[in-house]
């Protein structure tokens, strides 16, 4: 492959990703327990957060356990048994006949967002016990917040939560219009891009030239005014379409 084609390629590819992450979702944080999603729709899990320093979610058990517990509040830090979790938004606590085992897996202060389809991660990770946990947030219409714990299989601490607080109702949702519209602009823009990469690398043009297809975009100003003013009056301008 020729110097020229493989920069071509780099080039190319570097605009695919830019486009991509143009067009992908996220949520920027506003708050340890609040964030913006890209179509403007606020995340905010204050309903599901005491403010009591006790937990909303407290000591649910994890499905297929007898003795490991989980307590969880997104908004403001909690205090619960002896030992690691003090002002944490996420504990596990695991019981052994009459010893009971308390660890923090995160607090408020290391919490961080990310979109994974249409689900909503919340991220903690403890600098003192080096756990790390993720928090999934689905949505329930029919339910202001749900948790199932899955613990750890040797990675991240997953926490379930379904909720509704999550849930898009169709106003806030990115509209059939706005999808066509964004991937109409994604396409315009990749194909200025690489048409401006063809015409200098392969083609060698310069100033104007280097727009793809200049001499057809460079005519469609004057078209429309012709056909404008052949509408207006109805045909009976001097203009001829044959001359287009």
């Amino acid at each position: 492959m020729s110097g020229q084609c493989k920069n071509l390629v780099h080039i190319s590819l570097i605009a695919v990703a830019i486009v991509n992450s143009v067009t992908a979702e996220s949520c920027q944080q506003l708050s340890p327990c609040s964030c913006k999603m890209s179509d403007g729709f606020v995340v905010d899990l204050s309903s599901i957060s005491n403010t009591d320093q006790t937990p909303y979610f407290q000591d649910v058990l994890r499905q297929g356990s007898s003795n490991e517990l989980y307590s969880f509040n997104a908004c403001s830090g909690f205090t619960e048994g002896t030992g690691s979790c003090s002002n944490v938004a996420l504990c596990m606590v695991s019981i052994s006949g009459p010893i009971e085992q308390y660890k923090s897996l995160g607090s408020q202060t290391s919490a961080s967002f990310s979109v994974n389809g249409d689900v909503i991660d919340l991220h903690y990770d403890d600098g003192d016990s080096g756990a790390i946990s993720v928090v999934h947030l689905s949505c329930d219409e029919g339910t202001l917040g749900t948790m199932d714990p899955k613990g750890s299989a040797g990675g991240p601490y997953e926490i379930n939560i379904s909720t509704k607080l999550v849930c898009r109702n169709n106003s806030s949702k990115i509209s059939a219009g706005s999808i066509i519209l964004i991937g109409f602009a994604s396409i315009v823009f990749f194909y200025i891009v690489l048409g401006v990469v063809i015409q200098k690398v392969v083609r060698k043009q310069s100033g104007v030239h280097l727009i793809p297809n200049y001499e057809l975009w460079s005519s469609v100003p004057g078209n429309i005014k012709v056909g404008i003013m052949y509408t207006v009056k109805c045909g009976k301008t001097g203009h001829h379409f044959d001359k287009i």
